[in-house]
C-alpha cells in the first residue's frame, strides 16, 4: 500500500499540468502521484497535423516524461485505474497497485461515443481519433487512392477529413446534422465549411446516419440512412465523446451530459474528490451555468487553477475558446455557440458583423446574442485570411456584456 497526499488519475493535459503546477506550488511538502496509462504525458490537440504529415513518433507531442515529473517530486505510476474505493480512499489499478489518497483529482478524460445499434463496428479497419495510437492506426492505412468514411462532421471529423484529403484519400463525410461543423459554429458558417470541403474533393452527406458496416473480417462497405452504399477501405467514427469515469465513482453527481458535476472549486459531491478536464463539467463565465465542454484549452485552464482551489479559492468560470484549421481555412469561436445555448435553455438570435481588415477589405463574422437584451454571448469566424482579426475585441465584448449597439459604437457594421 502506497500513501499520497494527492493522487491524480489521468495523464493527459489536465492531469499532467495539474501534477506539475501542484509540485511547483507546494514543493515537496506533500506527496503527489500521477497515475497514467500512457508512458508519457503528451498533447493531443494537434494530432491531426501529425496525420496530415505522416508523423511516426510520439516525441513531437511529449510534454513531460516520467523522469521530469519525478524530478519535480511527482511519482509517475504507469498504470490504469480500474476502481476507486471512496470509503477507504484507495485507488486500485490493473497492475495490482493499491494507492491510498487524502485528496483525489480526477482527470480521466473522455472516450469516444459510438452509434447505437449499428452492426459491424467491431470489424477491423474501424477507428476513432482521440489518441496517438488512434493516429498511428489511421496513418498506417491512409494510402493514396484508398477510400475512407468519416462518421461525424464535428471538429474532429473535419480535421481528420482534411488530413486524409491532403494525403490523397477519397473521403466520404456524413453527419446527422445538415452541414459540417455545427457542434461549434452556426449554419451560416457551416455552409462555408461545406463549400471548402467539396472543393478539396470530399463527398458530404448531411442529415444522414450510418446504418451498417459490412465486410469479411475487415470493413468493406458502409450502408447509410439515405440509401447510399459505399465501398470503403476504412472508417473513422467521430460523433463526439463522453466522460471516461473509473469504476467506483458511480455515486458522484452528474450533469445531464454525464459529466461529473463540480462546484466553483472543481469539487465533486465527495469532498475529497476534485474533477477537471473532459470528465467533468465546468462553469460558463457568461451564464454562470454548468456545461460539459471537452476542450483541451479548458482542461489546461483548470489544471493551472488546481493549486489555488485546493487552498479554498473559487473560480468564476471559463470562456470557451476554440481555434481549428481545416480545408484551407481557420475556424475560430469564442463564448457560447447555438448548440450550447439550446442545451442551456437560453433563447438567442444571430447577427452578421462587418469590419475592414487592412490590405484585405471588408470581412464578416457572426455573433450570437441573447434575445431580449441583445447581449453578445458568442463570436464565430471562418476564413483563409486573418480570420482571427479583431478576435480580442469580440472576446472583450463577450466578457463585459456588450450589446450589439455597443459594438456598432466601436465602428462595426451590424
Amino acid at each position: 500500500m502506497q500513501f499520497y497526499d494527492i493522487v491524480i488519475v489521468g495523464g493527459g493535459v489536465a492531469g499532467g499540468e495539474a501534477a506539475v503546477n501542484l509540485a511547483r506550488y507546494v514543493g515537496r511538502k506533500k506527496r503527489i502521484a500521477l497515475v497514467s496509462r500512457d508512458p508519457v504525458v503528451y498533447s493531443k490537440m494537434t494530432l491531426s497535423y501529425g496525420l496530415k504529415l505522416g508523423v511516426k513518433s510520439i516525441e513531437p507531442y511529449v510534454l513531460y516524461r516520467p523522469e521530469e515529473l519525478r524530478g519535480l517530486g511527482v511519482d509517475f505510476l504507469n498504470d490504469t485505474v480500474k476502481l476507486v474505493d471512496r470509503s477507504s480512499r484507495i485507488v486500485l489499478t490493473d497492475g495490482n497497485r493499491k494507492v491510498e489518497y487524502d485528496t483525489l483529482i480526477l482527470a480521466s478524460g473522455s472516450k469516444p461515443r459510438f452509434p447505437v445499434g449499428v452492426e459491424g463496428l467491431n470489424l477491423k479497419g474501424v477507428y476513432t481519433f482521440l489518441s496517438f495510437e488512434d493516429m498511428a492506426g489511421i496513418d498506417a492505412v491512409a494510402e493514396r487512392g484508398r477510400k475512407a468514411l468519416i462518421v461525424g462532421a464535428g471538429m474532429i471529423g473535419m480535421l481528420v477529413a482534411d488530413a486524409l484529403l491532403r494525403r490523397g484519400v477519397k473521403v466520404y463525410l456524413i453527419d446527422i446534422l445538415p452541414y459540417p461543423g455545427l457542434t461549434a459554429v452556426e449554419e451560416e458558417l457551416g455552409k462555408v465549411i461545406l463549400k471548402r470541403a467539396l472543393t478539396l474533393g470530399a463527398e458530404f452527406y448531411g442529415a444522414t446516419t450510418l446504418e451498417r458496416l459490412e465486410g469479411n473480417g475487415r470493413v468493406e462497405r458502409a450502408l447509410l440512412s439515405n440509401g447510399k452504399r459505399l465501398d470503403v477501405d476504412f472508417v473513422v467514427v467521430s460523433i463526439g465523446v463522453e466522460p471516461n469515469i473509473p469504476g467506483g465513482l458511480e455515486g458522484l453527481e452528474r450533469d445531464p451530459s454525464g459529466g461529473i458535476k463540480t462546484d466553483g472549486q472543481f469539487k465533486t459531491t465527495d469532498p475529497s474528490i476534485y474533477a477537471i478536464g473532459d470528465c467533468a463539467s465546468t462553469i460558463d463565465i457568461i451564464t454562470g451555468k454548468f456545461t460539459y465542454r471537452p476542450l483541451g484549452i479548458l482542461a489546461s485552464y483548470a489544471a493551472k487553477l488546481i493549486p489555488q482551489v485546493l487552498e479554498g479559492h473559487h473560480y468564476n468560470g471559463f470562456l470557451a475558446y476554440q481555434v481549428e484549421e481545416a480545408f484551407g481555412a481557420l475556424f475560430m469561436r469564442a463564448g457560447l455557440n447555438g448548440a450550447e445555448l439550446r442545451r442551456l435553455g437560453v433563447s438567442f438570435s444571430k447577427a452578421l458583423v462587418e469590419y475592414r481588415v487592412p490590405g484585405v477589405g471588408i470581412t464578416k463574422s457572426l455573433v450570437v446574442v441573447e434575445k431580449g437584451t441583445d447581449r453578445i454571448l458568442g463570436w464565430q469566424s471562418v476564413g483563409s485570411t486573418l480570420a482571427s482579426y479583431k478576435s480580442k475585441v469580440f472576446e472583450e465584448a463577450i466578457r463585459n456584456g456588450w450589446s450589439l449597439s455597443m459594438l456598432e459604437e466601436k465602428g462595426f457594421k451590424v
